[in-house]
């Protein structure tokens, strides 16, 4: 069998065996039909879909041999998971985050009832939202005095750095060789963000 020059995906042979869309490339099933060596590849995702499918069935008889003694037995397809990133189709496919955005939708809606239920009076909404921002309140006067504090040891520390460096001018110089690179990184993890 000739190799193929396009190999299809792993994840769009198992999205063909399946019956479903491919997710990675659209023409997928287009280049299945005409590459015998895709085709092989959507054939042997498919019968290892089948053969972890068998696996995952219960047994009809129990195993005649017991575990050893403080290990358990679970099913194969409890120990079996498939660990890769989503893709972008996927990211963006509201079938996947359903659950998880009911769940906050949820959880959004039954907070705002309890705060509007007449059992809560203004006063404890109050009450509430103020021991909601204490903690915010404390961080930000920690984050003020910890900010005053570097700004006050601040001409000291550039003192000292100062003093320790002319006395290992080797030291400086080789700090000074080590900002180009940290410059480097910086800017290329810059550039990334603005992405």
């Amino acid at each position: 069998m000739k190799p193929c020059s396009r190999p299809l995906d792993p994840i769009d042979a198992a999205a063909l065996a399946a019956g479903e869309p491919p997710v990675l490339a659209a023409d997928a099933a287009d280049h299945v039909r005409l590459c015998p060596s895709c085709a092989s590849a959507v054939s042997d995702a498919g019968n290892l879909c089948l053969a972890l499918d068998r696996l995952a069935e219960p047994l009809a008889e129990p195993v005649a041999e017991l575990p050893a003694a403080g290990v358990e037995t679970t099913d194969i397809a409890d120990r079996v998971l498939l660990l890769r990133p989503f893709s972008r189709r996927e990211r963006r496919d509201f079938r996947l985050w359903r659950g998880p955005l009911l769940l906050s939708l949820a959880l959004f809606l039954s907070g705002l009832v309890c705060l509007t239920l007449p059992g809560i009076s203004a006063r404890e909404q109050a009450g509430l939202a103020a021991a909601a921002l204490a903690p915010l309140a404390a961080l930000l006067a920690a984050a003020g005095r910890s900010l005053a504090e570097l700004v006050r040891v601040w001409p000291d520390g550039l003192g000292v750095l100062s003093q320790a460096l002319q006395a290992q001018r080797t030291l400086g110089v080789v700090l000074l060789l080590l900002l180009a690179p940290a410059f480097f990184g910086l800017t290329r993890a810059l550039a990334r963000s603005r992405r």
